[in-house]
């Protein structure tokens, strides 16, 4: 039993590294429990998935300059990179 508390405990630790990066919590955390000694080197050498966390941006307020493609607060009028009205 403290076995199994140990590796779901353990788990927590890549996905939250792979969580930031964009991928699922749920799937890196069951791979973590699992291999963790495997998935906390492959969570931390992974590359960001840029898609999801732009998609997390924006589905939670932010949005896209014209301009430059940076993404902004939805409020902003002016873009705080290239500085154009958005």
């Amino acid at each position: 039993m403290g076995i199994l508390i140990v590796a779901v405990l353990i788990g927590l630790l890549p996905a939250a590294i792979a969580s930031s990066k964009g991928r699922s919590f749920v799937l890196w955390w069951i791979y973590g429990a699992a291999l963790f000694i495997v998935a906390l080197p492959h969570a931390l050498i992974m590359r960001s998935d840029q898609r999801a966390i732009e998609g997390r941006a924006i589905s939670s307020g932010m949005k896209k300059c014209p301009q430059c493609a940076e993404l902004i607060k939805s409020e902003a009028k002016i873009c705080r990179y290239c500085h154009n009205a958005v």
